[in-house]
């Protein structure tokens, strides 16, 4: 046989926490069904054409790798996150352009120097483009009521020139939208953070539940 899937036995998954033995099994019926036949072709085609490094066979063994990540914010995006967590908004301001950066960072591409003022936004803005969801995370469920997704302009966060037309934009956030209609929704809408519970804040995006709009 060029190819074979190793199955895990009863002895293998006993003691395994429920979950962890379910998802073994069914991995090795996933990677079995199907599958063998066209590994097995692969390997005889190899040696068919390479004959010197013939594989005297191939066995195939699905894991589950776990990868648990770690990376620093830096100094600016820390600072924002820390703010969210005490349900203030933390911004950097250029000193030469004068725009504020929400999420804050620490260079401004325009006059090419550090930026080191950090300022308190109220978090009101206005609504730059959207979209209506109506699919969530699980692609295979469609939601009882569809989502507005934004991207929040913050205000004093654009310099606009007039004389070239342009707009320039410090970023933004990208966040839900509620107690609003999706009907209703408007790009330049205002609107202003709505915060979870201050026990419950973890110094996350997720500390806003949503932008609702400023009546």
């Amino acid at each position: 046989m060029s190819a074979r899937v190793v199955r895990y036995g009863p002895e293998q998954l006993e003691g395994l926490p429920a979950s962890f033995a379910g998802f073994l099994r069914r991995a090795t019926e996933e990677v079995g069904s199907g599958r063998e036949q066209s590994w097995s072709k692969a390997v005889s085609e190899f040696n068919e054409r390479v004959p010197e490094m013939a594989l005297p066979g191939l066995v195939v063994q699905p894991w589950l790798f776990d990868f648990r990540y770690r990376r620093a914010t830096g100094e600016a995006v820390g600072r924002f996150l820390e703010g969210l967590k005490e349900g203030r908004i933390i911004g950097t301001r250029c000193e030469g352009c004068g725009r504020v950066f929400i999420p804050p960072r620490s260079f401004c591409e325009l006059c090419f120097r550090r930026v080191r003022t950090y300022v308190e936004h109220s978090g009101e803005g206005e609504v730059a483009t959207y979209s209506v969801a109506y699919i969530g995370t699980n692609p295979r469920e469609r939601l009882a009521r569809p989502e507005v997704v934004a991207v929040i302009w913050f205000e004093g966060t654009k310099v606009v020139r007039p004389n070239s037309h342009h707009v320039f934009h410090a970023a933004g956030l990208m966040h839900k939208l509620g107690e609003v209609e999706p009907s209703e929704v408007r790009i330049g809408m205002k609107v202003k953070p709505v915060w979870r519970p201050k026990e419950q804040r973890r110094g996350e995006i997720t500390d806003i539940l949503y932008f609702a709009p400023v009546r």
